[in-house]
């Protein structure tokens, strides 16, 4: 989406420009020693398919950007979609249809939902017929909370923000707090500033909506707020909101029953669900096994670290006829979107417990469907493949690693590197889409040559620290020697 907001996402702290320049020129003599620090040998620190990416080529990338965090977990990020892009580039180098890359993967967890949802239809029916008498009998016991009508500005964040940027972002929904606060129309606000397309031309009204319609935070915020009032910053994986609250109205049984109904009915089924998959554990003995939560924790803090046989043959979730072990674990993890390890190492005992509980179950429960019957037809499974996989060609032309053509002089590998290597930055920079493409490259991984090695991470993080220290220690007024003069003017297009 664009709006003036945008231009505001990329503030640096406020410096004389003549200083940016002269960090900026600093920087470049220390990137140009980075060659001749170690020996003249540049340490790798991921392959895949025959290409490499160094440390330099790392620092180098990292190094020109403010305010991101120099953290192992930043370095194996950007290896990590450096790696993933460059398997799909050598892949459309071969094939621009990618007929080969397998998409199973992506697609087996979808396919084996769908039949153990069918499964599950067929054999729990909660009663969802309710008399009006029984329903208003529900309502009267439970009645819904009020509707409210609200107006936000929605405030976005880049695809990959730094510190700097996040930061910026907060700033500007203060700044839009305190005038909207101070007696500016939100409504004039929205309609300005507003980044949720769908409602910043009627200056960010969302309407009446009811309890469980918003995400939590959002709904929490607003439902908090008393007529006109304006709420701090509020975050959601949306952004930030500014949220006014307009209006509030009683809901009556009249107006609302059909969807109560449906309220009531899904509810139901949940409870129906719940005690089914209760007796699903007593019967199958599904158990989650002593430690298995800290198991799960360390290997989805570095799933892509290597383990021994017997390690990988730990058992941490039992069942009846068999058991999820630590080797399905790391499948699990390392086939899901990006982000989601970084979750669950993060994620509370109790909450790895349930996940770990409902691999168990949906192991479970995919071979009682299939015994059932409940299979998903060839002609389904190849329409979705083909609509998958025309998805998958249109982000890797997105993302521009789909017939890569090599400038004069450069030969089809050295295209590649180029090309991989310039998304890294402009992912870094912002202004490239984010395009997780881990669960597609799974096949790939296992039938061609990659790595990513831990200690050229750490190397790669003390190296940037380094570099940083040097920088540090340098006088503004004479970078490593260079006389001022030799600094670019402000009006010099050949400066960095």
């Amino acid at each position: 989406m664009t709006s003036s907001l945008r231009t505001t996402t990329g503030e640096r702290p406020t410096r004389p420009f003549v200083v940016r320049r002269i960090v900026g020129t600093l920087v470049l003599v220390l990137l140009a020693g980075l060659s001749a620090c170690g020996g003249g040998q540049e340490r790798v620190l991921a392959r895949a398919a025959g290409h490499e990416l160094t440390v330099d080529e790392i620092v180098e990338i990292l190094l020109r950007q403010d305010g991101l965090p120099n953290e192992p977990s930043v370095v194996a990020g950007l290896a990590t979609f450096w790696v993933d892009y460059m398997l799909l580039a050598v892949a459309a180098q071969e094939d621009p249809e990618l007929s080969g890359v397998s998409l199973d993967a992506l697609l087996d967890p979808q396919f084996e939902q769908e039949m153990i949802e069918s499964y599950m239809l067929s054999i729990v029916q909660p009663d969802t017929v309710l008399t009006e008498d029984e329903l208003r009998e529900e309502w009267n016991r439970a009645p819904p909370a009020d509707s409210v009508r609200a107006r936000h500005i929605l405030l976005t964040y880049p695809a990959v923000a730094t510190v700097a940027q996040s930061d910026s972002v907060m700033r500007v929904a203060l700044q839009l707090l305190q005038r909207a606060r101070a007696g500016e129309s939100f409504a004039a606000l929205a309609e300005q500033y507003s980044e949720d397309e769908g409602s910043a031309g009627q200056g960010g009204d969302l309407g009446f909506f009811g309890p469980g319609t918003m995400v939590p935070p959002f709904e929490e915020a607003a439902y908090a707020l008393a007529v006109g009032e304006v709420s701090d910053p509020v975050p959601t994986t949306f952004g930030l909101h500014l949220i006014q609250v307009v209006d509030r109205t009683s809901t009556a049984f009249e107006s609302a029953k059909d969807l109560f109904r449906n309220d009531v009915i899904i509810q139901r089924s949940i409870s129906a669900d719940s005690t089914f998959l209760a007796e699903l554990d007593r019967e199958e003995r599904i158990s989650v096994n002593a430690g298995a939560e800290g198991v799960l924790r360390e290997l989805a803090s570095s799933p892509r670290t290597a383990r021994g046989g017997r390690a990988m043959g730990r058992v941490l979730v039992s069942y009846a006829d068999g058991s999820f072990t630590v080797a399905d674990a790391l499948e699990f993890l390392q086939t899901r979107q990006a982000d989601f390890p970084a979750q669950v190492s993060q994620a509370p005992d109790e909450i790895l417990t349930g996940l770990l509980q409902e691999l168990g179950q949906t192991r479970v429960l995919a071979s009682r469907a299939e015994e059932s019957g409940f299979r998903a037809t060839e002609e389904h499974r190849d329409s979705v493949y083909d609509l998958t996989l025309g998805r998958v060609i249109e982000a890797t032309d997105v993302l521009g690693i789909r017939n890569i053509v090599p400038v004069e002089d450069e030969t089809a590998d050295e295209a590649l590197d180029r090309t991989v290597a310039q998304i890294l930055r402009e992912l870094l920079a912002g202004t490239r889409e984010l395009i997780p493409m881990g669960q597609v490259t799974y096949g790939l991984k296992g039938e061609v040559d990659w790595a990513i090695v831990d200690g050229s991470v750490t190397a790669a993080v003390t190296r940037i620290d380094e570099l940083k220290g040097m920088a540090a220690q340098v006088s503004p007024q004479a970078p490593l020697g260079l006389p001022l003069q030799a600094v670019p003017s402000p009006s010099d297009s050949s400066g960095n």
